[in-house]
């Protein structure tokens, strides 16, 4: 798994186990997060992390107030297949980090 920083982040079987295990962080400030930024940033950094061949569409709700420890679920899709994405909210400045959650993990 590697992470990386950011400043302002075959078959379906083969794809879904690819988006998994990627993290990173980034900055999105102002009052709420900069939500299209950090859509942008992820699949961005999930496409270089894991060598996909595409880009792979990431959802997140929005609006999404700054707020320290705040975590929510993005979701991240990719020739049909989807995973979540779990953001985490590091400071009171737009800064998070991400990691995408394996829905087979217990």
């Amino acid at each position: 798994m590697r992470s990386s920083l950011i400043a302002l982040g075959a078959g379906a079987i083969l794809v879904t186990t690819a988006l998994s295990g990627c993290s990173g962080s980034v900055s999105v400030g102002g009052s709420n997060l900069d939500i299209d930024k950090l859509e942008t940033t992820v699949a961005t950094e999930m496409q270089t992390q894991l060598n996909l061949s595409g880009t792979p569409t990431v959802t997140c709700p929005d609006p999404v107030p700054i707020e320290q420890g705040n975590v929510f679920t993005c979701s991240a899709e990719l020739d049909g297949d989807s995973i979540d994405v779990e953001v985490t909210q590091t400071d009171d400045q737009g800064n998070v980090t991400w990691k995408t959650v394996d829905a087979g993990a217990p």
